[in-house]
């Protein structure tokens, strides 16, 4: 009966090993990753969903660089109050010498791609108002 048990524990042990170096095997050195994403602002009044996928390109100055896509579809709620809803972006940029972040909000139309950059972070956003801010 020991020795049955024993057996059990090394073949999960084994699957468990072989199951991790698979995982392994297909997150390291990804070249695309992305999928679904959403959001809504907090009074509800916005809304944001759809893709993104990023791509890696080249290394600079130690820092992965990616490609970017996105398609998203921002919808309006509350149109009658007369404040829009937009797309916004975070993100550092290689300017060709140095990695540049102004850490402000960038407004951007709802389906397009990007180069070169890293940390990129996507937000539902009353247009105007940073404090209203969801990131995705």
């Amino acid at each position: 009966m020991r020795n049955d048990i024993l057996k059990g524990t090394r073949r999960i042990l084994a699957t468990a090993v072989t199951a991790v170096g698979l995982l392994a095997a297909f997150t390291g050195g990804a070249h695309a990753a992305g999928g679904t994403f959403s959001g809504r602002t907090a009074d509800g009044c916005g809304t944001a969903s759809g893709t993104y996928h990023w791509y890696e390109t080249t290394v600079y100055n130690n820092k992965q660089a990616f490609k970017t896509d996105w398609d998203m579809a921002v919808v309006d709620h509350c149109s009658a109050d007369g404040v829009a809803e937009s797309l916004y972006t975070k993100y550092s940029k290689w300017n060709g010498s140095a990695w540049v972040s102004d850490n402000k909000f960038h407004k951007i139309a709802p389906s397009g791609t990007g180069t070169n950059v890293a940390d990129v972070r996507l937000y539902i956003c009353h247009v105007g108002n940073g404090n209203s801010c969801v990131m995705l």
